[in-house]
């Protein structure tokens, strides 16, 4: 919690997401409360509950210094308040950082988000099977410059690299293969429960 997301022990950390997937469990329930965190368990939409100004609502009543959401999210809101009029009416100075992940991150998206709340918004990789972020702008560690359409360096005990079809490196710019090399860092499952011969 706090390497990754820069939140400090006894601040509240929002994670916007269903508790039934891994960002749930994870991050709404264990991550925060084994920081010594305050979490947010929300249900409802960012929209239309009554309107687009939920999740700035929440923030304020709630002091969040971190929150996470997906990127949909921010475009559902982003499309009833293109202007981010309801951004201006409440008081958002406790928040620090907003991160973003589930899906890619488009650049209107993550550029609005920058513009209307004038804080880092970070993208960032991870996958239900790892249950925690494998690429990510490690902000409790060093806040780096956010580059659009990167989701960050490797996260500590991650060694992922981008491969050409021939397994090897790519060179800067050069699209390629996600690969995540062994060892997998600790907390990490080794095989599938049932197939530990298959893999």
């Amino acid at each position: 919690m706090k390497k990754i997301y820069g939140v400090d022990e006894g601040e509240t950390y929002w994670a916007a997401s269903d508790v039934g997937w891994v960002v749930g469990h994870s991050y709404i329930v264990y991550g925060p409360l084994i920081n010594r965190n305050t979490t947010i368990l929300f249900e409802g939409k960012p929209i239309k509950t009554p309107d687009a100004s939920t999740f700035w609502r929440v923030i304020s009543e709630h002091n969040v210094s971190v929150m996470f959401t997906a990127p949909t999210a921010i475009r559902a809101i982003k499309k009833e308040d293109p202007d981010g009029e309801y951004i201006k009416k409440y008081d958002l100075s406790s928040l620090k950082y907003q991160f973003l992940a589930g899906e890619r991150c488009d650049a209107a998206t993550l550029l609005w988000t920058k513009k209307h709340l004038g804080i880092p918004v970070i993208d960032h990789w991870w996958q239900t099977e790892s249950g925690w972020p494998m690429l990510a702008n490690m902000v409790g560690v060093e806040l780096l410059e956010s580059k659009v359409g990167s989701a960050g360096k490797p996260v500590c005990g991650y060694d992922i690299q981008i491969l050409n079809e021939n397994g090897l490196e790519t060179k800067p710019d050069e699209e390629g293969y996600i690969a995540i090399k062994l060892p997998l860092p600790p907390g990490t499952l080794k095989n599938i429960w049932g197939q530990y011969r298959a893999i």
